[in-house]
């Protein structure tokens, strides 16, 4: 399984809505503590934490990619999404957006 780091995707939280809905249930189990250390090691070499590494698994066992994965297809549909709106009806720019002041 390979992991993707992207310092740019937005990670969620327990309770924050993910691609397929808030990430609310608790995923557990028992290991051993030699598997327990080896595990910790593991995720420390690749700069991430347990869970990340264990909800990319489940992911990818359950859907054929990981959550970072789905993350970024998310984000990358919502960006087509309002690309596309805009082309239909226009910027979504407010008057605030505007940096060269008010036009008279």
């Amino acid at each position: 399984m390979t992991i993707h780091h992207d310092d740019d995707l937005p990670m969620f939280a327990r309770g924050i809505a993910g691609p397929l809905g808030k990430l609310d249930v608790a995923a557990k189990t028992k290991i051993d503590e030699q598997t327990n250390d080896l595990w910790r090691q593991h995720c420390a070499l690749r700069g991430t934490d347990t869970s990340s590494v264990l909800r990319d698994f489940i992911y990818a066992t359950v859907y054929g990619k990981t959550y970072q994965q789905m993350v970024l297809d998310k984000v990358n549909h919502d960006a087509k999404r309002i690309e596309t709106l805009a082309r239909f009806i226009g910027s979504f720019e407010g008057p605030e957006s505007n940096q060269g002041g008010p036009q008279a």
